[in-house]
């Protein structure tokens, strides 16, 4: 049964491109999401274009901030190249796990912004996240497993000015480096 599920799910992915499976997938988690050339958010899947597929229609935001997204469906935007921003902040169940499903949007250059305030993620996820160079501003503030270490940790130095130096990187509701 999971070999069919499996190969149902390549097909549609081949058929339709990552964009849509993915912005499902937020929908679905009652999160919302924007796609290129519109500035309007979609909050429902009931509002989502269901006939739309093509390479003009990409997923650019999303907003899954306190849904109920978890690390294990981060699989279904592994392979999104154009999403320019994405909050998960407040999301319980994002963890480490996560982050290497974000190289998709990182390697293309898209990703500027991520929100991982109020997570899951713990001091091993900054090697994970210093990987996303093409960040402007990442937010790890609140972050409960990352809260004790202190602002001048030698890993969180590195972060900001080895490997995003570009980057703005909030670790406390009033630290930024």
């Amino acid at each position: 049964s999971s070999g069919i599920n499996a190969e149902y799910g390549e097909q549609r992915l081949k058929y339709m491109g990552a964009d849509k499976p993915a912005a499902e997938w937020i929908l679905l988690n009652r999160g919302r999401v924007k796609m290129s050339g519109s500035n309007k958010w979609i909050t429902s899947f009931w509002d989502f274009p269901q006939d739309v597929f093509s390479d003009s229609f990409r997923l650019t935001h999303i907003d899954a901030s306190g849904s109920e997204v978890s690390s294990v469906g981060f699989r279904h935007i592994k392979n999104v190249p154009y999403i320019k921003a994405a909050s998960f902040a407040n999301c319980k169940y994002v963890d480490d796990a996560a982050l290497s499903h974000l190289h998709g949007s990182a390697d293309t250059g898209s990703l500027k912004v991520l929100n991982l305030c109020n997570t899951n993620i713990t001091p091993l996820a900054l090697h994970q996240l210093a990987e996303l160079h093409s960040l402007k501003h990442l937010d790890i503030s609140e972050c409960r497993l990352l809260a004790q270490m202190p602002a001048n940790h030698p890993e969180l130095i590195e972060l900001q000015k080895t490997n995003l130096p570009k980057c703005t990187v909030d670790i406390s509701s009033n630290k930024v480096l």
